[in-house]
């Protein structure tokens, strides 16, 4: 790999760090990326969908033993660190979402630069808005129902990997736990039922649940449950009548979100009210699907279990086959420094190059 490409991959991914681009606010992200798009592609290959942008230079009509394969980056991030550096120094890009993943949409673009000498497969590139955000309010699902994308053969996620393929993905499940009790004076709290004290065996059982090792595929995914939220709404000078529980719940492929429901309810018994606020299904292993079988022997990079929820699982629902596969590292994603090394952009693009290039692909 030249320097060249280096060079081009960190000043691309630095600046796409500089434009702002909170959950919610891709508005100027898109339109960038959608300018961008036209001047290489020509306007009618490209699609808004509200702001997230589709990319399609090879045209509408498939052809006839060519796998149609997606690369997908979502353009949001999560609110910055206040003191977030933005540069290039000592072989790293800083930048708010630089791993998480401006360096993934930087990796898309250099490869949309040269999509005409990409001849392995006929590609689609889709930008879409709010991953970061609510489940419910995720940009990729409007456009795989947009009726814009041909029938997809296979999706690469460019979310950070730490230079490995993370094939499928946990299931993610929030509830809200209500525990009741009864309100009193704190000075006279014999008179009530605190509703903190009565949680005390719910997070009890929570403390002792530890993670639980499901195989799937030859790779370890770990089940767990955590209470992350606790709160009432009672003044300070007043025994709670109500605490409220925000539970989270990791599931393995394979799983429903209906079973891992069914544990929380049973694991809370008659202490408290369950209400499910969101949850998303887990995606399935697609290591050894024939689209990426022979390129990923060829490349010789680890396997790693997706130990976290990712639309790896939005494509599998929708019956697409799709792996994790991005620059970055998984350590660095909403840190207050955040940083992505160049080594990672530089391994991802060249391993896509490859799995793109006619005859050193492997694609079957």
């Amino acid at each position: 790999m030249t320097d060249t490409i280096r060079d081009e991959l960190a000043q691309l991914t630095l600046a796409l760090c500089n434009i702002p681009s909170e959950t919610f606010h891709e508005a100027e992200i898109a339109a960038w990326v959608q300018r961008r798009c036209v001047q290489v592609a020509g306007e009618p290959s490209v699609a808004r969908i509200g702001n997230s942008v589709v990319c399609q230079p090879f045209g509408g009509e498939a052809r006839e033993g060519v796998p149609t394969i997606a690369l997908v980056g979502h353009l949001d991030t999560v609110k910055c660190a206040p003191n977030q550096p933005y540069e290039i120094r000592d072989g790293r890009v800083y930048g708010c979402g630089s791993s998480d993943m401006k360096a993934g949409v930087a990796v898309m673009l250099t490869l949309l630069d040269r999509w005409r000498e990409l001849r392995g497969a006929r590609v689609v590139w889709i930008f879409y808005e709010a991953e970061e955000g609510p489940v419910t309010s995720n940009g990729l699902e409007p456009v795989l129902n947009s009726g814009v994308l041909p029938p997809l053969d296979f999706a690469f996620i460019l979310e950070p990997t730490d230079q490995a393929l993370q094939p499928g993905c946990m299931g993610a499940l929030h509830a809200t736990v209500s525990v009741h009790g009864r309100r009193a004076h704190s000075a006279r709290p014999w008179q009530g039922d605190n509703a903190i004290y009565r949680a005390l065996g719910i997070l009890q059982r929570l403390s002792m649940f530890e993670r639980r090792a499901v195989d799937v595929g030859g790779l370890t995914f770990y089940e767990v449950m955590a209470a992350t939220q606790a709160a009432t709404a009672n003044s300070r000078n007043v025994v709670p009548d109500l605490l409220t529980l925000n539970v989270n719940v990791r599931f393995a492929p394979g799983r429903s979100a209906e079973d891992a429901e069914e544990e929380l309810r049973a694991l809370v018994g008659g202490d408290g009210d369950v209400e499910v606020v969101d949850s998303a299904p887990s995606g399935d292993v697609a290591v050894d699907h024939p689209l990426i079988a022979a390129w990923r022997a060829a490349e010789g990079f680890p396997v790693l279990p997706k130990q976290a929820w990712t639309d790896v699982a939005r494509f599998t629902s929708h019956g697409i086959p799709a792996v994790n596969f991005g620059p970055g590292e998984t350590a660095q994603c909403h840190q207050e420094n955040e940083w992505c090394s160049i080594d990672s952009l530089e391994w991802c693009y060249g391993a896509l190059r490859r799995y793109f290039s006619a005859g050193e692909s492997g694609i079957r």
